[in-house]
């Protein structure tokens, strides 16, 4: 090995920019090149496929009992603000959007657990209703029928899972939707999101048809299904603001 006057030991030494030797080849090969191409198009690649699906509502679903240790309502602006991150996994900005989400007829199911330690008192499962259109931000939106109301975006605090909240706050609904005399409750699931679908499944909802979300993280396309097409025939544009509704 030959010696570098600049090693304070005489040996030779190599230092590296990158991956690539100093001195050494800096160009890259076609293959290299190609698949750093395919490793960016493979992370960016976006391909998500949701099932929309209904309950009818039924004239017993009127009698509500909330699980063991839990009350549920829908949620004040009060409720909303009490909301913290790690219980209901909304962050500053989503408790300023809901704010306004709420002005505009939204509603928030909110489910409290009972006792008197006001550490205890604070939401700790979350389920936002839209009463005018399905509506899966970045995919989906299509106007719901005057009898109808649309459930999303529900999150059940960690420590409270296992307890059928979920499930409790879509009977929840279906309570209410039964005093009023409406008619049905829509929600979605993606594929992948087996506890969602098992809730759904256990609270009786049917699939009505599914959509395809496909394309790149700038550039997406939805695809829905007839049978989703025939069901909510109209679509609904977007505002393209945050409070798309």
């Amino acid at each position: 090995m030959p010696e570098s006057p600049n090693s304070p030991t005489g040996l030779a030494t190599t230092r590296t920019v990158g991956d690539v030797p100093e001195g050494g080849d800096t160009r890259r090969g076609p293959l290299h090149a190609l698949r750093g191409v395919a490793g960016a198009i493979r992370w960016s690649f976006v391909f998500d496929r949701f099932d929309v699906f209904v309950k009818p509502v039924e004239a017993e679903h009127v009698d509500f009992t909330p699980p063991p240790g839990y009350s549920l309502r829908f949620g004040s602006p009060e409720d909303l603000a009490a909301c913290t991150q790690r219980d209901t996994e909304l962050s500053p900005r989503d408790r300023e959007v809901g704010a306004r989400r709420l002005e505009v007829g939204h509603r928030l199911v909110v489910a409290i657990p009972d006792g008197d330690d006001p550490a205890s008192t604070g939401p700790v499962f979350t389920m936002w209703v839209n009463p005018r259109n399905l509506n899966v931000p970045g995919s989906l939106k299509r106007a719901l029928g005057p009898d109808q109301v649309f459930i999303y975006k529900a999150y059940t605090s960690p420590e409270h899972r296992g307890r059928k909240l979920y499930q409790a706050g879509m009977r929840f609904v279906l309570a209410d939707l039964a005093s009023r005399g409406a008619k049905e409750l829509v929600g979605y699931a993606h594929v992948a999101k087996g506890v969602s679908r098992r809730g759904l499944d256990a609270v009786g909802f049917g699939s009505v048809g599914g959509f395809l979300t496909l394309g790149f993280k700038r550039w997406q396309w939805t695809l829905a299904d007839a049978k989703l097409r025939r069901r909510f025939p109209r679509a609904v544009p977007r505002s393209g603001s945050e409070l798309d509704r």
